[in-house]
């Protein structure tokens, strides 16, 4: 019988929402207002008629399909038709359908680490085998190495994937070193996947993605969420872009796995891309908690308690402390200060000495809990 352990970052938040005046600075939620309003209404409105009420298609309704072409068309000068797009139970559900299609029985999955913790629960759950690659380099930095990817690839290996944004580092993948892997993966047939979650808190080059790639391999496949640029977690939407080769199987499967995805969440998805300016409103708040968070941070970093890479987008920062496993010190400021963090463990085996904080909160909320933190030392 299959056996998945439930994600210690899980186990945190659903500590700290259980627990009264306990500040959740540990799921990577976007918790700024919830929200917009303005989809609120909109989806009021869907309610109101039968439009969301009855089964659609596994690949998603046709206006969210043609919305999410066009815009990608226009934003980055591309050529992407209707079937290269599905509307996804966010990138989470984007990513069951492709491991659960792709992969058989024993393959393996290249995963570069510190990394989300997902991608290894899917892979088991396909039946295939995790391949973590540290990117730790010889200075104790992380750096985005190709060729110590290449060098763990096997005659098994299927799938390459990682984030951009990189979570938990927040670190930018230069476009440049995602071709030349993708190149590389091309000529030995193994899928790119590359979850662009966070595309829309790059705080620089803002408007790159490797979806402008897109046409120019049969194995690159980038999936999106609308739980980062919309606050929509709850409401699981997303979608993938993938080769039109892998557009009927991928259907097929996620017609197997959900029958469809929301469909009140498609129309706000679909909403939402119509007002790319509630994103920009995101965007601009979580930067500045950035520079919140690294302002009242300084004391700690100036003591070497903390030191930090800097992110050049996503929603955290990848805390590095004195200790060589930080698992007890984060336990300790959730006990003593009700401050929920997620230990670096979770995130691969080169993450111990680290904790992932989340700036991704109201502003009152996170000046709080990191003035908490600071009480600790």
């Amino acid at each position: 019988m299959l056996q998945l352990p439930l994600s210690g970052i899980k186990k945190i938040e659903a500590f700290v929402q259980s627990n009264n005046d306990t500040i959740s600075l540990s799921q990577g939620a976007l918790r700024i207002g919830g929200v917009p309003q303005k989809i609120k209404t909109y989806i009021q409105e869907i309610l109101n008629s039968d439009k969301a009420d009855y089964y659609q298609s596994a690949w998603g309704i046709l206006p969210l399909r043609e919305k999410i072409t066009t815009t990608l068309n226009k934003k980055y000068n591309l050529n992407l038709k209707l079937n290269q797009i599905i509307a996804t139970h966010g990138c989470i559900g984007a990513l069951s359908n492709i491991f659960l299609t792709l992969l058989e029985h024993n393959d393996e999955v290249i995963i570069p680490e510190p990394t989300y913790p997902a991608y290894e629960n899917l892979t088991k759950l396909a039946r295939a085998n995790p391949v973590f690659v540290s990117c730790l380099n010889s200075d104790k930095k992380f750096e985005f190495d190709i060729e110590k990817i290449k060098k763990a690839t096997t005659s098994k290996t299927k799938i390459i994937i990682f984030s951009n944004p990189w979570n938990p580092l927040g670190l930018i993948i230069e476009q440049e070193k995602i071709k030349a892997l993708l190149n590389w993966c091309e000529e030995r047939k193994i899928y790119l996947i590359i979850d662009e979650a966070y595309v829309d808190y790059r705080f620089e080059k803002q408007n790159e993605s490797s979806v402008t790639l897109a046409n120019e391999s049969e194995y690159l496949i980038t999936t999106f969420t609308f739980s980062k640029n919309m606050a929509m977690s709850g409401w699981r939407v997303g979608f993938v872009v993938l080769p039109e080769k892998l557009y009927l199987s991928i259907g097929q499967t996620q017609d197997a796995f959900l029958n469809c995805t929301s469909v009140p969440a498609q129309y706000a998805a679909l909403y939402a891309l119509d007002h790319p300016e509630l994103t920009i409103q995101f965007y601009k708040q979580v930067k500045q908690n950035l520079e919140l968070t690294e302002k009242i941070l300084k004391p700690l970093i100036d003591k070497k308690i903390f030191s930090y890479q800097k992110p050049k987008g996503g929603f955290f920062l990848f805390l590095k402390a004195e200790q060589e496993n930080a698992t007890n010190l984060s336990a300790r400021i959730l006990t003593e200060k009700k401050v929920g963090l997620i230990p670096g463990k979770y995130f691969g085996p080169s993450g111990e000495s680290f904790i992932r904080l989340c700036y991704a909160r109201e502003k009152e909320v996170l000046q709080e809990g990191i003035t908490r933190i600071l009480e600790i030392f």
